[in-house]
């Protein structure tokens, strides 16, 4: 579906799902139809499923909301999940969780997930999902390629937790994200790596110290509809979580880390984080959404 994931990486995930894992998709496109921003084409299969759509905002008429929900109980070992949102032009969606997905053990074989947002002109989209909890043994690959056309804001983050049921000091795997942002021309902006293994992780020398929750984020767009730096260095004030603001390569706007103590400090963080672009990019503030 994606020409810029990794081949190597998809197709290995792609055999290990087709005898281990399950396949799944979870394709919207959102349309502007007046004041309003409706679903155009659709696919959803299993395990994914979709709550009914929301207008949630009395002062921003034009924002979708949807809540990607599974049934399944997480992701489990050469799992193969795609999803796809296409913003169409001055078209409004933020796409959310309903909670946050466990990463059970995948015993050698991640579970990759694929993202892909071709966002149009002067559209706006926040995909803001709660965090991943990595249990002992989990390994998760996450492959995202975001296409930004002209004046189009995009809010993207992405958190992962650790968790040890069993107090026997055992840890995750591994965790990988790669992620491309490119222009309407097909410009590459910024491409985006990391990789960290559990043992890692825990180590002495590793840079998350006794911090328990990581929030990866990224703002990108016209910086005219985006949140100041300023502005977003606020959001470090939070109680139980630190925030670093850089910019990013080729203007593409600002790139956000962040460490948490606690699944409600990084929530607190997550949800400045979608008011402040929001108020940025659409001139109001949103709801607050509840999980």
């Amino acid at each position: 579906m994606n020409q810029h994931l990794d081949p190597k990486a998809t197709e290995a995930a792609s055999e290990a799902s087709a005898m281990n894992g399950r396949l799944g998709s979870f394709h919207l496109e959102f349309r502007r139809n007046g004041h309003r921003t409706r679903i155009g084409r659709q696919f959803v299969s299993y395990p994914f499923h979709m709550t009914r759509p929301f207008d949630l905002d009395r002062d921003i008429q034009h924002l979708l909301t949807v809540y990607q929900q599974s049934s399944s109980g997480g992701l489990y070992r050469a799992d193969n999940l795609s999803s796809k949102y296409t913003i169409g032009k001055q078209a409004a969606a933020h796409v959310t969780t309903q909670a946050a997905t466990m990463v059970h053990n995948c015993y050698g074989e991640p579970a990759l997930q694929t993202l892909e947002i071709d966002a149009g002109e002067d559209s706006f989209l926040a995909f803001t999902p709660d965090p991943m909890v990595l249990f002992p043994g989990a390994a998760s690959q996450t492959r995202t390629h975001i296409n930004m056309s002209h004046k189009a804001a995009v809010l993207l983050t992405e958190s992962f937790d650790r968790h040890d049921p069993t107090a026997s000091n055992r840890i995750f795997d591994q965790i990988s994200s790669h992620m491309d942002v490119r222009d309407e021309t097909g410009k590459l902006l910024l491409r985006d790596r990391f990789s960290v293994k559990g043992v890692d992780f825990i180590s002495r020398s590793s840079p998350a110290g006794t911090w328990r929750i990581v929030t990866n984020g990224l703002i990108l767009g016209d910086l005219s509809r985006l949140p100041t730096p300023a502005s977003l260095n606020d959001i470090g004030q939070t109680e139980g979580a630190i925030l670093g603001v850089s910019s990013l390569p080729n203007g593409a706007g600002w790139g956000v880390r962040c460490l948490a103590k606690s699944a409600t400090a990084s929530r607190s963080v997550c949800d400045q984080l979608f008011r402040i672009c929001a108020e940025s990019a659409l001139g109001a503030s949103p709801a607050l959404r509840r999980k």
